[in-house]
């Protein structure tokens, strides 16, 4: 990437600590064993393919980061674990849902480094094992006998759904704004988040509001640095097509803040937008004056920030070496290359 390089500004407390994500992970790797069972659990049908299917993605080394969310938030709250388990392993089935359905209706070839499901089952059984994941992650939250966990998944989900629309509906309009990008990321990544961070919403009341406004922030965070990934990185390291945001007509914050630092790029994207997005030689060129114009650098500045603001909202969460790791994974989050 073009420009100085963004770091990491330590904070004294909470997350003074550089944990690693090895770290991280043992310190939950129990309940987090755990997960990986019940989704497996949840995965099982006696119909052959779902289980393919459903393996097809879960299987290709997802991140776990809303799983891994849940049982920090859950250990740094003392929050019950059983609670945290279910709503882990629901916040991934719900993300691998979207997953599935998400490229259905973009037409996704690659997904996590290998072909889409729908490249290799079709898209008629990658809907129908997204719709699949949605009714098991219902199932694993309704077992917990929690009608707010329900009520709040529910709420999350909606919220979901409600981004993805406005993000379908948007797709193709060279004058999108950073406004608008922003209340789109916050429904369809920052709503799962932050239900994962509030562990389905049974943390008592200031408690709940804080991790809700953590989780917030690092679903924002999260996703900026996705669409960084998108516009800078390669098929390897992102895991997807490079520029198929543009390419499907979504003008990223990178896109955006190109855009405003150069008037020139919104009027390249004017000319080359087709009625669904731009050409695959247009949109490398786009990325090109993206980079050049700072983009990507700007973008990556602001989820550092997000994700320095997620960290100030643990100061009311007792200390712990949980907090810490919730820390960590908020650093993390906006560190990572892939």
């Amino acid at each position: 990437m073009s420009g100085a390089a963004l770091h990491w500004r330590e904070s004294p407390a909470p997350g003074g600590t550089r944990l690693s994500a090895a770290q991280v992970l043992t310190l939950v790797s129990d309940p987090m064993q755990a997960v990986e069972a019940r989704l497996l659990a949840q995965m099982d049908s006696p119909i052959g393919r779902i289980p393919d299917v459903g393996g097809h993605l879960l299987g290709a080394g997802g991140k776990r980061l809303r799983p891994l969310l849940a049982v920090l938030a859950c250990r740094a709250t003392d929050a019950p674990l059983n609670v945290a388990i279910a709503v882990g392993c629901a916040a991934e089935l719900i993300h691998t849902a979207t997953l599935f359905h998400d490229d259905v209706v973009d037409g996704g070839a690659v997904r996590r480094g290998r072909p889409a499901a729908r490249m290799v089952y079709g898209n008629g059984l990658a809907v129908l094992v997204g719709d699949f994941c949605l009714a098991r992650g219902l199932e694993a939250i309704s077992a917990t006998g929690s009608l707010v966990t329900v009520q709040s998944m529910a709420a999350a989900v909606t919220e979901m759904a409600e981004g993805e629309v406005a993000q379908l509906e948007g797709a193709g309009d060279p004058e999108a704004t950073a406004e608008g990008y922003f209340d789109i990321i916050d429904r369809k990544t920052g709503s799962l988040m932050a239900w994962c961070a509030r562990v389905g919403g049974v943390l008592p009341g200031p408690l709940d509001a804080t991790m809700a406004r953590y989780g917030r922030l690092l679903g924002r965070a999260f996703q900026i640095t996705d669409d960084v990934l998108d516009c800078a990185g390669s098929e390897p390291t992102s895991g997807k097509s490079p520029g198929r945001d543009l390419q499907e007509g979504k003008l990223t914050l990178p896109v955006l803040l190109a855009c405003e630092a150069c008037p020139a790029v919104r009027d390249d994207i004017r000319s080359a937008m087709g009625d669904s997005g731009v050409s695959t030689e247009d949109a490398a060129r786009i990325m090109q004056a993206t980079r050049a114009a700072g983009g990507l650098d700007r973008a990556r500045a602001q989820a550092l920030t997000l994700a320095h603001d997620a960290v100030a909202e643990l100061q009311s969460v007792p200390p712990s070496p949980y907090r810490d790791a919730l820390a960590a994974l908020a650093r993390l989050s906006v560190e990572r290359v892939a």
